[in-house]
């Protein structure tokens, strides 16, 4: 729907121009040729803007919708550019007028609608400019309507575009820089100290029930935009309670392998050239794994051991060697370790009964033959790890899904300007 007044005709190239803005209005910018004309002096041209790349925007000049019950009619268009070291960030204004209530702003920002209004009760303070941001020793607050605001950003921008009626007299780049404040608790509203035609200061809040109430299509929104609300997504409580629940079973079924698990019993503790010729062991069950663990107290030295390990039937199940060394170095931060104290030997027991293994220092440095050596040995051996790793797993899926809220307030102050080092 278009909300028609009256027309002119562009005094630079004869182009029809809707007149929709109302008496306020003292510029109007030719769709056509680029030329702003002068609204109070029989639209004298004033500059050409030629080439002038129109914004990304689903909304048009003249479409009519209502907001907050209020009929608007947007009048106007801008395109804006912020650039900082190489990096483009660009939105689009949209002035809209209503004869009973005045203008406001609809913004389109990163596919965000944002509805603005100027405020005339200022808060409390100075007007907050991008300098005195610079020169604030800590974050700056204000108070308006008895709520403080705490500062976001700043955005030093350019107009890049420029489209139909307003009321001042905006050009092609044209600059200035916008102070931006966030609620303390959780944002509703954004208070913005505007330095460029003139000082404003606006307030803002999210608003994508525009584009409904303009006829248009939503555009795609990207990331999260500081104002836009939490809303949690379709089933969030019913697969927190599911890795909950399965955070628990996955737990328990660790819980009971390790309590099912034998006992560890000591077969041998003493100095390595102490070890028998052979150490025999009873293994009761075939379902599980038996363990051999191997400690030496060990510091800045190493020992190789040769191991020999077969079943009652004299069946030969290992023929192999294990290593211990330990080192380190190092004070505070510099501090290192390099190797374990620590060899195991598992296997899969054949039959019940008594196993044999045959263990001697093959090789290492003198102070391994001085080194208590203790050989443990743990059947029916549960896989225990795998139960503790899916409830690793499970309790992080919980942790994310029940942090949603948390993470989608950390995104919206991603984007302030302000650090730690300010302060």
């Amino acid at each position: 729907m278009t909300g028609h007044v009256s027309s002119i005709d562009c005094t630079n190239c004869g182009a029809g121009l809707q007149v929709l803005g109302g008496g306020r209005v003292t510029t109007q910018v030719c769709g056509y040729c680029g030329a702003r004309l002068d609204a109070s002096d029989a639209y004298r041209v004033l500059s050409i803007h030629a080439g002038m790349q129109r914004p990304d925007s689903p909304f048009r000049l003249g479409q009519t919708g209502e907001i907050d019950g209020v009929s608007f009619t947007i009048i106007g268009t801008l395109g804006l550019v912020e650039r900082w070291k190489g990096r483009e960030w660009r939105w689009v204004d949209h002035i809209l007028y209503s004869p009973t209530h005045g203008y406001g702003w609809l913004t389109v920002e990163d596919g965000h609608i944002l509805w603005t209004r100027k405020v005339r009760d200022w808060p409390t303070g100075a007007f907050l400019t991008a300098q005195s941001v610079e020169s604030a020793e800590s974050r700056p607050t204000r108070i308006w309507r008895a709520e403080q605001y705490t500062y976001y950003a700043t955005s030093a921008w350019e107009v890049d575009f420029v489209e139909g009626e307003f009321t001042w007299r905006p050009e092609r780049g044209q600059r200035g820089s916008t102070v931006s404040m966030m609620p303390s608790g959780r944002a509703s509203r954004m208070l913005a100290f505007s330095d460029g035609a003139e000082r404003e200061v606006e307030v803002t809040r999210y608003c994508p029930e525009a584009a409904d109430a303009f006829g248009v299509p939503a555009p795609a929104a990207k990331g999260v935009h500081p104002l836009q609300p939490y809303v949690p997504k379709d089933g969030k409580s019913f697969y927190a309670v599911w890795f909950a629940a399965m955070t628990a079973a996955a737990l328990c079924m660790a819980l009971w392998v390790v309590a099912t698990s034998g006992n560890p019993r000591t077969l041998f503790e003493g100095a390595p050239t102490d070890l028998p010729s052979a150490l025999s062991f009873e293994v009761d069950t075939t379902t599980r794994p038996v363990r051999l663990q191997f400690y030496q107290s060990l510091s800045q030295a190493w020992a190789e051991y040769d191991v020999t390990l077969t079943d009652p039937a004299g069946v030969l199940l290992a023929d192999t060697g294990r290593g211990i060394s330990y080192y380190f170095g190092g004070v505070g931060e510099d501090a290192w370790t390099e190797g374990s104290r620590y060899a195991d030997l598992t296997f899969a027991p054949t039959t019940p009964g008594t196993y044999r293994i045959e263990m001697a220092l093959a090789d290492g440095e003198q102070a391994a033959a001085r080194s208590t050596l203790r050989l443990t040995v743990q059947d029916g051996m549960g896989a225990s790890l795998w139960s503790w790793a899916v409830a690793g797993l499970f309790a992080m899926a919980f942790l994310w899904t029940m942090s949603s809220r948390k993470r989608h307030s950390m995104a919206r102050w991603k984007g302030s300007d302000w650090t730690e080092e300010d302060d």
